[in-house]
């Protein structure tokens, strides 16, 4: 179906986030790189059976430089939308009601949301000056029961109350990105102020964050630095899991686009396990986006200290921290792999093996398959139901040790 809609001209139409429109804040191009592709991917998923409702929960636009918002959150989305509506009209799947909900509580940026409705007469567009935990009934109203909905939540700050968005984010057909801004909430959650801990704890309720960071557990070859990260994601993506009742949260960094530090983190939820497979599939291509990117950067920046291009000075390459990252992700994947299968006499089918090691760690579903058939060959694992000239295993085989 999907190379259908691909036939269909779908891809064609997306936009894709432009980088010159992102001077000063390339983190934000990383975002979007990730938001595109993953939209795209969505409704691929959904749009052929479902209505989509986009829920922005602070949707701006805040620095935009695009002249049609083609970079802002909500345009991204609005674009895959229509895209989507058209493929599958084109190949006959009927008209899918694609709807986007703009929450905003600034005025005068809510007053900015108004332009972007006539831009698409085929998509229904309803905006909200208000703050988004105080209109989370309205849009739970504003959602068929039956309708797929993606929330994302990009605030300009991070003091949300995340009980107060609880029910939004508990509907069954529902999945989640949460920008977390971690520099800022690492930062705030060293303040001994009272209201900015309760903030915090609005934010992450019932986590223990604060006893955790207190007694920070640095684990072997961890910086201090990414223990408290390692905490607080934790925490926010067990606040997620638990409020939304969501099995599957995953996260992804996004870099200082000149420095070796987390800027902030894309949390991701989802119930389906073809949302973990889309996710990991989108991480790898935003991370190998974002190391090009930073290096284009740091490569434009020496060329302005020397006047010049430099013509005999060394390029800096593109992909160094996904290498690392990736690689450390599939070792401890394929220890997972292992560590995971029951020993014989018991099995387990691949199916149910897969979907929590792929949410733990951060490998496409593809090389996790040819890691089990390697594993195989080695005879660390042994698959009971192997097919002729398989290369990978088939979800109902069956793995034991």
């Amino acid at each position: 179906m999907e190379r259908a809609a691909r036939r269909g001209g779908f891809e064609g139409c997306l936009m894709r986030p432009d980088l010159a429109n992102y001077g000063g804040r390339e983190q934000a191009y990383v975002k979007h790189h990730f938001l595109a592709d993953y939209v795209k991917k969505l409704v691929f998923k959904v749009a052929s059976h479902r209505d989509v409702v986009y829920v922005d929960g602070f949707s701006g636009p805040w620095k935009d430089q695009g002249e049609n918002f083609e970079d802002t959150s909500f345009g991204i989305a609005l674009e895959a939308l229509r895209g989507a509506k058209q493929a599958w009209a084109r190949l006959g799947r009927g008209d899918r009601k694609m709807t986007a909900l703009l929450v905003e509580k600034d005025p005068n940026a809510h007053a900015r949301l108004q332009e972007i409705i006539p831009r698409y007469p085929d998509i229904t567009i309803q905006t909200f000056n208000d703050d988004f935990g105080k209109v989370v009934p309205d849009l739970i109203a504003a959602i068929p029961d039956d309708a797929f909905s993606f929330v994302l939540m990009d605030p300009k700050g991070w003091k949300i109350d995340m009980r107060s968005v609880a029910p939004l984010l508990r509907r069954p057909n529902c999945e989640v990105v949460f920008n977390f801004m971690f520099t800022m909430i690492n930062w705030s959650a060293s303040m001994p102020n009272a209201a900015i801990q309760a903030a915090l704890e609005a934010l992450m309720p019932a986590t223990d964050w604060r006893c955790r960071l207190d007694d920070l557990d640095i684990m072997t070859g961890e910086t201090v630095a990414e223990a408290r990260k390692r905490v607080l994601v934790t925490a926010i993506s067990d606040a997620v899991k638990g409020l939304g009742g969501y099995p599957y949260v995953m996260e992804t960094p996004v870099l200082f686009p000149t420095k070796d530090r987390t800027f902030y983190s894309l949390i991701y939820a989802t119930r389906s396990t073809k949302g973990i497979e889309v996710f990991r599939d989108c991480q790898h291509a935003t991370l190998k986006a974002q190391d090009q990117m930073r290096a284009d950067l740091q490569t434009t920046r020496r060329d302005d200290l020397f006047g010049s291009q430099d013509m005999f000075g060394s390029p800096v390459t593109g992909n160094e921290f996904a290498g690392r990252w990736m690689a450390e992700q599939e070792r401890l994947a394929r220890t997972a792999l292992t560590a995971d299968v029951p020993p014989d006499p018991q099995s387990i089918t691949y199916g149910a093996l897969w979907p929590p090691i792929l949410a733990r760690y951060g490998v496409r579903k593809t090389r996790l398959g040819r890691m089990a058939a390697e594993l195989k060959d080695e005879g660390r694992i042994r698959f009971l139901d192997w097919g002729h000239r398989k290369q990978v295993p088939d979800e109902s085989y069956r793995v034991t040790r």
